[in-house]
């Protein structure tokens, strides 16, 4: 049985996700286990004189976070879901990332799915705070990021962006190698090329991804390199109808640049359909 965490901080994005990994996994035995976390904002621990009004304030947002599980777990009943899932729930309170990271360490999980961002999203930013988080410091666990607008549909196409440089280990491909098998869908290896030849190193790494990927439907694919190496993994995903967008995130990596970034909105990659993150394995 797959053992999933789901973040929630329950909002829309994050009933989405809920609903996006429930549809992704039908007919497989999984485990979601729901994870609210909360804590006192700074300003109402300055408000706050008496340690009985901050008891009282922590059980409060303590209260309001089992509820808001409570009601998911309802939506999700009502929801209908698939017979060959269990749904159990977890309310933390601390600081988000550090919690997710005690969790993640203390109780193994197949995959973590999370939305792009929570409540307090902008439109124009890419990624909120926490699934930037999350990418940077979870490292031994695969994440699956859901964009607020991504609504499931069958996967029949999954794109895995590499330029042939670096050795992959079977560890950081069999996560990639179990979603294609589990949707029957086809592994689209994309190379963004500023020169049409590969070089020996390239030409050995390609070889040992066939082999990775020879007991699943997949191809490879060249694209000339746009002006940034965003536009050119939004133009093979545009082309190739691509359903998932997956990235080993190691360093100087593409997804590794992408969470460098002070201010993400800054950056000219969206994407709306879901993307892997796979930890690399040093």
């Amino acid at each position: 049985m797959k053992r999933i965490l789901i973040p929630t901080d329950f909002s829309d994005n994050a009933w989405n996700t809920i609903l996006y990994a429930m549809e992704l996994y039908k007919d497989i035995s999984c485990e979601f286990h729901i994870l609210n976390t909360h804590e006192l904002k700074p300003i109402q621990l300055l408000t706050t004189q008496s340690s009985q009004k901050v008891g009282r304030l922590y059980d409060i947002i303590k209260e309001d976070s089992l509820e808001g599980l409570k009601m998911i777990l309802d939506d999700i009943s009502n929801a209908t879901p698939d017979p060959a899932h269990v749904f159990k729930t977890i309310s933390k309170s601390g600081k988000f990332i550090k919690i997710m990271e005690e969790v993640v360490e203390n109780d193994h999980f197949d995959l973590i799915i999370i939305g792009t961002k929570g409540a307090t999203g902008a439109k124009e930013i890419f990624l909120g705070s926490n699934t930037q988080k999350v990418i940077r410091n979870i490292d031994d666990c695969p994440i699956l990021v859901v964009p607020d607008e991504s609504f499931f549909k069958e996967i029949s196409a999954i794109a895995f962006a590499t330029n042939f440089e670096r050795l992959y280990y079977k560890s950081e491909i069999k996560p990639i190698v179990n979603l294609a098998k589990s949707q029957n869908a086809t592994v689209r290896m994309v190379h963004v090329y500023d020169k049409p030849q590969l070089n020996k190193v390239q030409h050995y790494n390609s070889s040992a991804l066939e082999q990775y990927f020879k007991t699943v439907k997949h191809d490879f694919h060249v694209i000339q390199d746009f002006s940034t190496l965003e536009k050119a993994i939004q133009a093979f995903i545009e082309e190739l109808d691509i359903d998932i967008l997956v990235m080993i995130n190691y360093e100087h990596s593409f997804i590794e640049r992408l969470t460098r970034e002070a201010v993400i909105k800054k950056l000219t990659f969206h994407t709306s359909i879901p993307f892997l993150v796979i930890p690399s394995d040093n």
